[in-house]
């Protein structure tokens, strides 16, 4: 049964020095709580046994940029009153999924928050690259004007995109793919083919086939064991000359030093990144010596429109959990086996419409 929504109480664990994007300001964050009517506490405590203590007093925690020891889990899910964590941020590499599990605590993260951000990222390095840009404006701010590096020139219109992972993100690249005319081919073995025909992307059995078939390639998966790696020596053999790789992911997803290899024997012709195996990423890293590489510094999924998004829907997650309800943006769906049913997630909306809000 779900508690009585005045009963409620929403623990927040802020990041900690309250820096950064995210910030420690946490109005956003509990917008949801007090649309709802319910208590929303924001934790103060240094030690580890003054956040288990904290736990013992809430239905559910929300973690934005505080960080997370897996031994926590041992205090919440079947453990105790908190029922779930609800985490801002999209990724989720950094969670200790199978302890969560084992404890039925319920993750979740504000998935999709910043996936116009991230598809519009993607399509700035497969421009940059295209066209060269990085060795141009090199070119020109170190006062020379020439045309005698221009070819081969990417046309874009009618060449192919190669996407792996066809989640919210790889989704809305493969739209504004196909706006400037590209052919979308996809690797995801989740994605069924009449979803594809309604992306109006041809769904191919294999990474490799993403390899050989594109004019650029660009990966939206998430990082685990069976993802890291995935691009790597054998799979730049496989890609054209005149290919690019795009990674607006994670870092490890891509073997980085196969990657340096390619593009340092002109294996493939480029590529654009905005994340790294590691971060900060090291200034004698080669990738940051070359022509035809574009870097950011992990930056995608930010402005401040999606983070303000992201913050609000921490919030709304935070409540499904606590509420009986699972979240819109389940991260550990075993959890289903080890714990007692819930309500299926709905919109926002008909929650305070369902409870009388």
């Amino acid at each position: 049964m779900s508690p009585e929504v005045k009963d409620v109480r929403v623990l927040f664990l802020g990041p900690k020095g309250g820096s950064g994007a995210f910030g420690a300001d946490s109005e956003r964050q509990s917008k949801a709580a007090r649309e709802m009517g319910a208590e929303f506490v924001v934790y103060e405590g240094n030690s580890e046994g003054e956040l288990i203590e904290a736990l013992k007093d809430v239905d559910v925690a929300i973690n934005h940029g505080h960080g997370w020891d897996p031994k926590m889990f041992e205090h919440i899910g079947n453990n105790g009153r908190c029922k779930g964590l609800a985490s801002g941020g999209h990724g989720y590499d950094g969670m200790d999924l199978d302890a969560a599990v084992k404890n039925g605590a319920i993750l979740s993260n504000a998935a999709s928050f910043g996936t116009e951000e991230v598809s519009n990222q993607t399509m700035m390095h497969l421009l940059v690259c295209s066209r060269k840009f990085v060795l141009h404006d090199k070119l020109v701010k170190n006062g020379t004007w020439t045309r005698e590096h221009l070819a081969p020139m990417g046309h874009i219109s009618g060449e192919t995109l190669g996407i792996i992972g066809i989640g919210n993100i790889g989704r809305a690249v493969a739209r504004k793919a196909l706006a400037f005319g590209m052919k979308v081919i996809a690797y995801d073995p989740f994605i069924s083919s009449w979803d594809a025909k309604e992306y109006d992307v041809e769904i191919v059995g294999t990474p490799k086939e993403v390899a050989k078939r594109s004019d650029y390639v660009t990966l939206h998966t998430y990082l685990n064991d069976e993802t890291r790696h995935m691009v790597n020596a054998e799979f730049f053999g496989l890609m054209k000359p005149t290919a690019y790789l795009i990674n607006c992911s994670r870092g490890p997803v891509v073997d980085e030093k196969a990657l340096i290899a390619a593009l340092q024997s002109k294996e493939i012709a480029g590529a654009g990144l905005d994340v790294f195996e590691q971060e900060p990423v090291d200034p004698n890293n080669p990738l940051l010596k070359l022509d035809n590489v574009s870097v950011t510094n992990h930056y995608a999924s930010y402005s401040e429109l999606a983070f303000d998004r992201a913050k609000t829907q921490v919030g709304e997650e935070a409540m499904r959990i606590a509420l009986g309800y699972w979240p819109m943006s389940l991260i550990n769906p075993d959890v289903r086996s080890s714990v007692a049913p819930r309500k299926l997630a709905v919109s926002w909306e008909v929650m305070l419409a369902e409870l009388g809000k």
